[in-house]
């Protein structure tokens, strides 16, 4: 018998019959012997459905009352998982919010940190046998105010629970099968990775891919917890997170980030959270932040484009490449930033997707580093 926390976004509840496709799948995993947590995210866009009601309300409405607002999709996702899962097995899933189950935050409305799980509901659940379904993305502030964890909050109350509880692993399933060597909506040809390490992943995560929250993999690395991303179509798993497969030496993921904004870094400005300090191409010091946490920064749009793997910074020939791709296809390079696994690049305009396709088939085809 294993001890599982499963996580399923939005998309994958997003109507009444794949919630209920969802609990025959997990009832079954409950009779086959394990014990199973579920989280679950908001149905479908109903986040942002709110966002939008609430901001025809006030243009910048405050962020208590938006952390209320949008709680309410999960409880909502909970109690039609737990009806789905009770109609199958009556008296078999019992649902909890995250007040409910003890997930202690901290006091950043909007965007707030997991400091602690109780838990004490869910063991007593587990202990009589249930199914406990959770509501992902929010918590309670240690000023007993509900928060909410951010965009991608409920892969961080997965993974926070699978530490919690010591679950044997973390299930996280979205509409793709695992992590890819690039989104495979965007380069067709991108292949699935069967491993990544916590580094690796949070490179990925923190340069735009959209797989797994950063917060999720940084939590994950620091308490160990495994984690499993597959496919909520076939309940598949496609890609292990864990402290293994350190290979590094080789190219692993190509990310295209397309939402930034960029300005010059102005000596004693405030900057935004989350946001990069980097050398632009004229030798001025850059700040780059994705669109979410921009807030009233009066930047520029501007996308990147990141090679993820110590690889990276080394290949010149391969770097030469992809910077005559771009030249070719006259977008201004701004910026390129630079670690031990990761080589930025960024970039004035949006890249059309042949061109997207036609850089990760040169760094990925056969016979490239990617191989």
């Amino acid at each position: 018998m294993a001890r599982i926390v499963q996580k399923y976004g939005g998309s994958s509840v997003a109507a009444p019959e794949q919630i209920r496709d969802l609990a025959r799948r997990i009832v079954a995993r409950h009779d086959a012997g394990d014990e199973i947590v579920v989280v679950v995210s908001a149905m479908g866009k109903t986040t942002d459905a709110l966002v939008a009601q609430a901001r025809e309300l006030a243009a910048r409405p405050d962020p208590r009352e938006m952390d209320m607002l949008l709680s309410v999709g999960e409880r909502i996702s909970i109690a039609m998982m737990s009806i789905a899962i009770n109609g199958i097995r009556p008296g078999l899933a019992v649902s909890f919010t995250g007040s409910q189950i003890g997930l202690i935050t901290d006091c950043n409305h909007g965007d707030a940190r997991v400091l602690e799980v109780r838990g004490e509901r869910l063991r007593q659940a587990l202990s009589q046998g249930k199914i406990a379904v959770v509501a992902g993305f929010q918590g309670v502030s240690t000023d007993k105010e509900i928060t909410t964890l951010g965009r991608g909050g409920s892969d961080t109350t997965a993974v926070a629970l699978a530490a919690a509880l010591g679950a044997d692993v973390c299930e996280i399933y979205s509409d793709v099968d695992g992590v890819y060597t690039s989104d495979p909506r965007l380069a067709p040809a991108a292949r699935r990775l069967d491993s990544v390490d916590y580094e690796t992943m949070l490179e990925m995560s923190a340069a735009g891919a959209k797989v797994l929250k950063d917060d999720a993999v940084e939590y994950a690395r620091r308490l160990g917890v495994r984690i499993a991303a597959g496919s909520s179509r076939s309940g598949e798993i496609g890609t292990i997170v864990s402290s293994g497969n350190l290979n590094r030496d080789t190219l692993q993921a190509m990310v295209y980030h397309d939402r930034l904004r960029w300005m010059v870094f102005e000596e004693g400005a405030d900057l935004p959270p989350e946001c990069r300090l980097c050398q632009s191409m004229d030798q001025r010091t850059v700040v780059v932040v994705d669109e979410r946490h921009a807030g009233g920064m009066e930047g520029v749009p501007c996308v990147s484009l990141s090679m993820i793997g110590s690889w990276a910074a080394g290949r010149k020939e391969h770097l030469s490449r992809v910077f005559a791709r771009l030249e070719k296809a006259g977008n201004r390079v701004l910026a390129i930033s630079s670690t031990v696994l990761k080589y930025e690049i960024f970039l004035e305009d949006p890249l059309e997707q042949e061109l997207v396709v036609a850089i990760h088939d040169d760094l990925f085809g056969p016979g490239e580093p990617g191989r």
